[in-house]
């Protein structure tokens, strides 16, 4: 551990942290990810870790309504607000990223080589903001502000685009009509922060997940895991039960009349409705029945993997992921059909399937 001890101090004596980087991405055939490294840490268990603000290659970011997003130049990135914790062996190298204003002209390639970002991504509506919109939180449009201002000081002040006169108008008619949307409901576009529990920082924010998706509050989740008695005193450990523990709540019946608020809260499945247990044959009792099926799952994760903490991080997001959006995972997890070794050993295609394989099947245990 001394070795990454001295890494992540030698990370800092040279200016990486608010300075934009690769990283190992998932899945060696994804591109890299993108991140600003926000601050660098050290887990109970002496591990290094970097906080990453991320952005999002148009292709990751999910659009309302479906269909994907046009591009205007190949080198384009979305800034987001989401925060994730890596570990900082992940950080492959510093890059270069240019936040130009969407009236701007895009800086050459050839003289200035980098990626472009001219738009923010917003995971909760799943709509693009302008880095000119001026609707974003005073903090948030300070760091905005700031990011652009650091491009222009590099790259000095770049040439005014002439836009078409109507399309202009078309395009800030819709952005005051999504604006008044987002006032009638009482929030800030792109307010998808909270504060992590058992942080030792007051003002840092939930470290969300890399491009694809972005937790809500957890803290009553770690409060029905602590009351339950089977947090780990890890730090790392507990923040992914919890999210375990809130992607599978939408499959479960909430007592004392909180199946309402329930439905608001759930996740969506990735053909874009809302699974009910009450659709699917057995009712699951919140939080009851999740509790010891997510427990049961992190720890086949860690005593698999605990020798490789980048391979245990990958894993669980990406059991995270697919317990989110397929029910039918989700269902036979928490009914002990599937247990969590067989859940461990499927493929990424397997645990995607909405229906299982006959040879899946037989390794399972019977409802």
């Amino acid at each position: 551990m001394r070795v990454l001890s001295l890494m992540a101090i030698d990370m800092i004596s040279v200016g990486l942290q608010e300075d934009p980087v690769l990283l190992v991405p998932e899945d060696t055939k994804q591109k890299p990810y993108v991140a600003i490294i926000k601050d660098i840490s050290q887990t109970k268990d002496g591990s290094i870790m970097v906080t990453g603000q991320w952005f999002y290659r148009p292709e990751e970011a999910e659009k309302k309504g479906g269909g994907s997003w046009p591009l205007n130049d190949t080198r384009e990135l979305f800034y987001s607000f989401h925060r994730d914790e890596v570990p900082a062996e992940s950080v492959m190298h510093k890059c270069v990223v240019h936040f130009v204003p969407i009236h701007k002209q895009i800086p050459n390639r050839k003289e200035h080589p980098g990626f472009i970002v001219q738009k923010v991504y917003d995971t909760v509506e799943q709509k693009l903001w302008k880095l000119t919109d001026k609707d974003y939180e005073d903090n948030k449009q300070h760091e905005i502000d700031l990011l652009v201002q650091k491009t222009l000081s590099r790259l000095g002040d770049l040439p005014d685009l002439e836009f078409d006169s109507t399309a202009a108008v078309f395009d800030q008619e819709e952005q005051l009509k999504a604006k008044r949307i987002l006032r009638k409901k009482n929030i800030s576009p792109l307010d998808v922060t909270r504060n992590d529990e058992g942080s030792t920082r007051s003002d840092q924010s939930l470290k969300a997940e890399t491009p694809g998706s972005c937790p809500s509050n957890t803290n009553e989740y770690y409060t029905i895991l602590s009351k339950a008695k089977v947090l780990t005193g890890e730090t790392h450990r507990d923040k992914w039960m919890t999210r375990l523990l809130q992607g599978v709540q939408y499959m479960c019946s909430c007592p004392d009349g909180l199946e309402r608020e329930r439905d608001i809260k759930s996740p969506r499945t990735a053909n874009g409705s809302q699974e009910k247990s009450s659709n699917s044959g057995k009712s699951f009792t919140w939080p009851d029945a999740a509790v010891p099926a997510i427990t049961a799952l992190e720890k086949a994760s860690h005593d698999a993997l605990c020798s490789d903490f980048q391979k245990y991080n990958q894993k669980l997001r990406q059991l995270e992921f697919n317990l989110k959006n397929n029910a039918l995972l989700a269902r036979r997890l928490l009914n002990g059909e599937l247990e969590p070794s067989t859940i461990l050993n499927m493929s990424p295609n397997e645990l995607k399937k909405r229906r299982p394989k006959k040879s899946l099947m037989s390794q399972s245990a019977c409802r």
